[in-house]
C-alpha cells in the first residue's frame, strides 16, 4: 500500500496542495481528476521525487516501509528526451537502463506500431508517436506502482484504448496505478477509486460507481457538474 499523509507543496507563497492524505492499494486504479491548477501533477510529482513537499509524506507499506519513489515506473504527460536521439537509440537506452523482459518490451514495442519510426529522430516524431515512446519507457519494466499524468494525451483512439488495456493489465498483475486525467469516461471505465481536488485541497474520495448511484445523475459527467454547480452556490 502506498500512504500520503498530510502532503503539502509550496512554490514561493503559493500553496499548490494543502494538506492531503490518501492511501492507495496495490492491484488499484486510481484517478486524480479537478481543474487545472487544483494540485494533480504537484501530487504525482511528489510521488515521483520531482517535487519536495513543504510537509508530509509518502510511504510505501508492506513488510517493511521505505521510500516509494524507486519503486516506479512514470508516465509524465509531456516526454522529455533528446531532440537528436533516434527512436531505436532511445529503444536500446531503455533495455540497459533496468532489467526487462526481452519478449515484454518486444510485444510492447509491436503492440505500439514503433518499428516504422526507429530510424526518425525524438525531435522530429508528432506529439502522438512522442507519447507511444512514452508508453513505451513507463510500462515496459515491471514495476509494484505506476504514476501516469494524462495518459492519452495526443493518442489516437486505438492507442488510447490500447494504453486501457495495459493499465488493466498492470492492475491485474497486482501494480498500483494512479492517473490523472479530465475525461471522466476514462474514470468511469477502468478506475476503482477517484480523487476530486480543486485549489490544492481533497474534496471527494470515492469510487466512480458508489458516487454516482448515490446521487442518482447516470454517470460522472453529470453527477460531478451537480456538485460543482451546488458547491459555487454554496459560495455566493
Amino acid at each position: 500500500m502506498m500512504r500520503v499523509k498530510d502532503l503539502t507543496v509550496q512554490y514561493g507563497r503559493s500553496l499548490a496542495v494543502k494538506g492531503i492524505s490518501f492511501d492507495a492499494e496495490e492491484g488499484h486504479i486510481l484517478s486524480l481528476i479537478g481543474p487545472n491548477g487544483s494540485g494533480k501533477s504537484s501530487v504525482l510529482k511528489s510521488i515521483v521525487g520531482l517535487v519536495k513537499p513543504a510537509r508530509g509524506h509518502i510511504e510505501f507499506v508492506g513488510k517493511e516501509e521505505e521510500r516509494v519513489n524507486s519503486k516506479i515506473g512514470y508516465m509524465p504527460q509531456s516526454p522529455l528526451f533528446p531532440k537528436n536521439v533516434k527512436v531505436s537509440e532511445l529503444v536500446d537506452f531503455l533495455k540497459k537502463l533496468e532489467s526487462s523482459d526481452p519478449e515484454e518490451f518486444r510485444e510492447l514495442f509491436d503492440l505500439l506500431g514503433l518499428k516504422d519510426y526507429e530510424n526518425i529522430k525524438f525531435g522530429a516524431l508528432s506529439g502522438g508517436t512522442k507519447q507511444k515512446v512514452n508508453i513505451l519507457q513507463c510500462f515496459s519494466i515491471r514495476k509494484p506502482v505506476y504514476i501516469v499524468d494524462e495518459p492519452t494525451a495526443s493518442l489516437d483512439p486505438y492507442i488510447s484504448n490500447l494504453l486501457k488495456e495495459i493499465l488493466l493489465r498492470k492492475k491485474k498483475e497486482g501494480a498500483l496505478l494512479i492517473f490523472s486525467t479530465h475525461i471522466l469516461s476514462e474514470v468511469e471505465e477502468i478506475a476503482d477509486r477517484f480523487l476530486l481536488m480543486s485549489e490544492g485541497s481533497l474534496l471527494i474520495d470515492d469510487s466512480p460507481g458508489n458516487f454516482v448511484k448515490n446521487r442518482d445523475r447516470g454517470n460522472l459527467q453529470n453527477t460531478l457538474m451537480e456538485f460543482w454547480n451546488t458547491k459555487y452556490s454554496e459560495r455566493i
